[in-house]
């Protein structure tokens, strides 16, 4: 039961004198009532979960029923609104991409890589969840224009605290999850690790159908995978602060990753006699190594601080794949990848009055990759076909950002200064010759945001932001997906830019309105090119224009009885893709209503049940349109032994109907995919978390923690 419990003193010290007081001086009433000893008062109140404001949401992990234990990617894709894909890319009302911060710092790792690190961290290190929709000039270039924080918990006793944390689920996606996690605190160190373990089998299925020829016949596949995860990640932290002033840090972090990958694909292609059986074995393994070292100081009035900080990373990855069809035609492939990068960055802060602060900062980094890969094959199509690429990025960043206050009204306003220096190479026997680019940008990004207290809070907010090209989607190398799908990179990628307004009102409690609007130039988006009649090649590329506008209401924790608790969010998102002559397509608009309902219900015994309701209506993604979809998930949770002992059953996707449907449109032409990923429908599971502590004394220090974290890596 999520409950605070609190023995008020006070309360208890009256009702003691009361009791004192009657004992003393008995009446001669015969129908006084008898003294009664009261050991205890409790007092409960239910805990929020959600905190809103007009500038942003922030949701609070142990108050929730599914983001309580378990990892944290579950406990993400427990929050409405929000959307964890399978490539690791966050989205917010099934259109926005959100970046992931890590205690108010840009994290190392995005996609499938971010997607390891969230399923390896227990949700019980998070202390706080939020939703920024207002960024400003410090935010990194090519953030988004939404951002996603998540605030670890520092324990600020001293004495060690430990737990662990273990979740397990069933039906036809299987998987186990455990961590172990610990932490040692004196006045002036504290140290912290863990170590998590992740376990899983995910099967899916996909269904293509597609136009073949300029006739009526399609060309189908039906595609059975079967995905074997293994994980491992461990981290340790230490953190040295001798004075209330100054405080320095080190972390080191370590993730391995290992998934096999067997499939079966059945290809019918009109004409021929009989569909074509392709069996393909893949292995995919990574290594990631990446830390950080800090020093922050601040002055005796508080009145201004600085922070330096250094960042690296070391990425290693492998792939194989050997497919064979009933006709004994065999592909071989053999795939390598390393990645290196290091960042160096200064931040000061300064209050210049009453009413105006300052801040401003540098930041250099550098990043490095490397890639080679090669095909085999035995029916000679295919021949000896690989290359190797090489890419590297250097960005030098200034900004400054100034911050006011005058009774009701708070205003920023900031300045972000990049200049980018870019250079890629491909060579080998998928080009005709070697290939090299070079790009260099200065680009300055302003930022502004106004709030008015008056009649709840209001918010206004416009920033500009740059999007770059992930290392993956330069890298020309063709993957041989299957048979009729070959995917790769576009080494001729620009620089995608963005404006985005928002305007949001709230009660800064429980309710939120907004509206935004966004423009990205030079959009850059997944696109489905024919190079045959039968194989389609997937890439990025740039579209000209990508306008989206969104209007939405929330609401957290209405109580609709005294046991019962309501959180609803309503969104409606219109969203237009324009593309270029090159692809004679129409441009894809729609306008697609979304509903998130939330219902927490304290049962007897101290248990609470939460019940999640979604409704997504079709949504567009460049090329792609999707299907509508209909989400439920329940939970049932209690926590025992003085709240150190939580445990939830649950079962996901209840009707299981989290399945997709999407159309392609291809040059005047459609084609459709039907796509299960077992892994996001229905299961069921039970987590356990159990925490301990030991060591009671306050400790001196009442700093926050801070943790720097490395700016950009997409690998």
């Amino acid at each position: 039961m999520l409950m605070k419990r609190h023995k008020h003193p006070l309360l208890i010290l009256a009702l003691s004198l009361c009791r004192v007081s009657t004992a003393a001086s008995p009446t001669a009433d015969s129908d006084t009532v008898a003294p009664t000893s009261l050991s205890e008062v409790t007092i409960e109140a239910r805990r929020q979960s959600s905190f809103v404001k007009p500038d942003n949401v922030s949701f609070i992990p142990s108050a929730m029923v599914t983001g309580n234990n378990g990892n944290v990617y579950d406990a993400l894709r427990s929050i409405p609104e929000i959307t964890v894909r399978s490539d690791g890319e966050i989205e917010l009302n099934g259109t926005s991409k959100l970046t992931v911060y890590l205690d108010n710092r840009k994290f190392i790792l995005q996609g499938t890589e971010l997607l390891n690190y969230l399923k390896s961290t227990p949700v019980s290190n998070i202390a706080k969840i939020e939703i920024s929709y207002v960024t400003g000039a410090r935010a990194d270039g090519q953030d988004s224009p939404t951002i996603l924080n998540l605030t670890r918990k520092r324990e600020k006793s001293s004495g060690y605290s430990a737990g662990i944390n273990m979740d397990g689920q069933i039906y036809k996606a299987r998987q186990f999850y455990g961590a172990a996690y610990g932490q040692y605190n004196t006045i002036s160190h504290s140290i912290n690790g863990s170590y998590s373990t992740y376990f899983a089998h995910n099967p899916s299925e996909l269904l293509t159908n597609r136009p073949y020829l300029k006739s009526d016949e399609r060309l189908t596949q039906k595609y059975h995978r079967l995905r074997k995860d293994r994980m491992h990640h461990a981290e340790l932290t230490y953190d040295y602060h001798p004075t209330s002033r100054l405080s320095a840090g080190t972390a080191l972090h370590y993730n391995y990753f290992n998934r096999k990958e067997p499939a079966v694909m059945e290809t019918s292609v009109p004409l021929n006699d009989a569909p074509t059986i392709t069996r393909n074995n893949a292995l995919f393994r990574t290594s990631n190594i990446y830390g950080e070292v800090y020093v922050r100081r601040s002055s005796d009035s508080k009145e201004s601080d600085w922070t330096a900080a250094c960042d690296f990373f070391s990425h290693k990855s492998t792939e194989r794949q050997f497919m064979e069809d009933n006709r004994l035609e065999t592909v071989k492939g053999n795939m390598t990848g390393t990645t290196f990068g290091i960042v160096a960055s200064f931040e000061f802060n300064k209050a210049i009055s009453h009413h105006w602060s300052l801040s401003s900062g540098a930041r250099c980094s550098y990043v490095g990759l490397t890639s080679s890969g090669i095909y085999s094959s035995t029916d000679g199509e295919i021949g000896g076909l690989g290359s190797s690429f090489a890419y590297k990025e250097n960005v030098n960043a200034l900004y400054l950002e100034t911050k006011t206050s005058y009774g009701p009204i708070r205003a920023t306003a900031g300045l972000r200064a990049e200049q980018s220096n870019h250079s890629n190479r491909f060579s080998g026997n998928e080009s005709a010759a070697q290939s090299s680019v070079f790009t260099h940008y200065i680009h300055f990004y302003p930022s502004m945001s106004v709030m008015l207290n008056a009649a709840g809070s209001w918010s206004l907010s416009y920033t500009a932001r740059v999007k770059r090209p992930g290392f993956s989607d330069l890298d020309p190398f063709i993957h041989i997906f299957d048979d009729i799908t070959h995917v790769g990179g576009n080494i001729n990628l620009k620089e995608s830019t963005n404006h985005s307004l928002n305007l949001a009102w709230s009660d800064n409690s429980r309710i939120r309105i907004a509206l935004s609007a966004e423009y990205t130039a030079d959009e850059m988006v997944k696109c489905y090119r024919e190079l045959t009649d039968k194989i389609v090649y997937v890439c990025p590329e740039n579209l000209p224009r990508h306008i989206t506008v969104g209007l939405s209401a929330s609401t957290t924790d209405i109580s609709i009885m005294s046991a019962w608790h309501l959180s609803a969010s309503g969104n409606l998102i219109y969203s237009r893709y324009s593309f270029p002559e090159s692809m004679s397509l129409s441009p894809n608009v729609l306008l697609s209503p979304l509903l998130d309902l939330t219902n927490i219900v304290s049962l007897p015994a101290g248990i609470t049940a939460e019940l999640k309701l979604s409704y997504r209506a079709p949504i567009v993604y460049g090329q792609v349109k999707t299907s509508s979809l209909f989400l439920s998930n329940l939970s049932i949770g209690k926590r025992l032994l003085n709240n150190r002992l939580a445990l939830s059953l649950y079962v996901n996707d209840i009707f299981n109907t989290n399945h997709t449907k999407s159309t392609i449109y291809l040059n005047g032409r459609e084609a459709y995919l039907y796509e299960k990923e077992f892994e996001d429908m229905r299961k069921a599971g039970l987590s356990v978390a159990f925490t301990f502590s030991g060591g009671t004394k306050a400790s001196h220090d009442t700093r926050d923690t801070w943790i720097d974290e490395l700016n950009r890596v997409n690998l």
